[in-house]
Order: C-alpha cells, then structure tokens, then sequence
C-alpha cells in the first residue's frame, strides 16, 4: 500500500498560491509513489468570513510583497484591482474548498491542476471566488460535464464532506497553510509547514 501525502492548503491562502508551482510538481514526479490527497482547511468561512475594506486590502497586498520575493509567483493587477480593491468583495474559503474536494471525487488525477487553475483565476485574473461559474468552467476545461458539477456542488451532501475535511484538518493539527504530511499506516509526519522549496520536498520524498 503507497503512503500518504496529505496537502492542506486554502484556496484563499496566498502562501498556497505560491507553493503551487512546487507541490504540483511534486505531486507530478510522485504520483506513482505515493498516494497524494488535498484537504481543503476552511482559513475563512462562517465567523471567520472576511469583508474586505482598505486596512485588509493594505495588509493583504504587503504580505504578498514577501509571498512574491519568495516564492517567485507574482499576484495579478486583477486580484489586486477586483479584490483587494472591491469594498464588496466578502472571502469565503467554502465555495473553492467545495470545489477542491468535488474535483477530486469526480476526477483525482486532476486534482492538483485543478487546485492551480481555482488560484490563478483569484490571485491572478481576480475572479469572485463566490461565483458557482468559475468552478464549473474550470471543471469543463478538464472534460468533467458542466452540469453534473454544479448538480453536486449545490447539494447539502457535498457542503457536510467539506465540513468533514475541514474538521478533518482541525483534529491532524495543521496550524497553519501550506501543510504536507506523510502518513503511513496510522503515522503521521509533518514534512513541510509553510513554503518549502521543490528541493526541500523532493530530497526528503526520493529517500
């Protein structure tokens, strides 16, 4: 039986957005190894849903100052413009966790792309994250149909598993987003928490 890489991540996270490149790539070279699950955290929702206004704007676009020097990943004129710019703007981790985790049932080869193309139409082009249409266009892209999607995605079944993930990734401990944990059997280890680089990950993974 492969072990298990868990990724928890947020689709609002920007840290994720720029370990993306990172974790699909090793996703990528170590598919046939291990067997690779994304948990969906849950950063914002219910109380912790976030209104946006010019403090939080200011905030958010300096943090992502570091996330760019680090990562290399640069952050869209249109996430800047259309999000951190837009006083109605509201961010709600639910809508793109739900995606995360129909895709994966539906289709979990793609997942990981799937993932990346959610974060670049948020933190690259500036798309609401609230609007169903993102997702099932994205879902299309990779020959999932349209309306089965939004059938599932819409339904009450799907929002009670994202909960499970979300308290899933409550009780493992994952304080913070990116995560990466290995598990074998009942074991788990975290091997990276915060942005690690692909030759970080990839020395302790070839082993």
């Amino acid at each position: 039986m492969k072990k298990k890489i868990y990724y928890i991540m947020d689709t609002m996270c920007g840290w994720c957005y720029g370990f993306s490149n990172v974790i699909t790539k090793i996703q990528e070279k170590y598919n046939d190894k291990y067997d690779f699950i994304i948990l969906p955290g849950g950063m914002w929702v219910d109380e912790n849903i976030k209104e946006i206004n010019e403090d939080l704007g200011n905030y958010i676009k300096n943090h992502n100052t570091n996330i760019e020097r680090l990562t290399g990943r640069k952050f869209g004129e249109g996430f800047n413009k259309n999000i951190l710019g837009n006083k109605n703007m509201v961010l709600d981790s639910l809508p793109g966790a739900k995606a995360v985790v129909l895709a994966q049932k539906l289709k979990k080869d793609i997942s990981f792309e799937f993932l990346k193309k959610i974060q670049e139409s948020f933190f690259i082009e500036g798309k609401d994250p609230n609007n169903l249409e993102i997702y099932t266009t994205i879902a299309e892209e990779f020959g999932i149909d349209k309306d089965e999607f939004e059938k599932k995605f819409l339904s009450e079944e799907l929002t009670n598993e994202t909960y499970s993930v979300f308290n899933m990734v409550a009780s493992m401990g994952a304080m913070s987003f990116p995560t990466v944990i290995m598990v074998e059997g009942n074991k788990g280890k975290i091997i990276a928490q915060g942005y690690s680089s692909f030759e970080e990950l990839d020395k302790i993974l070839s082993i």
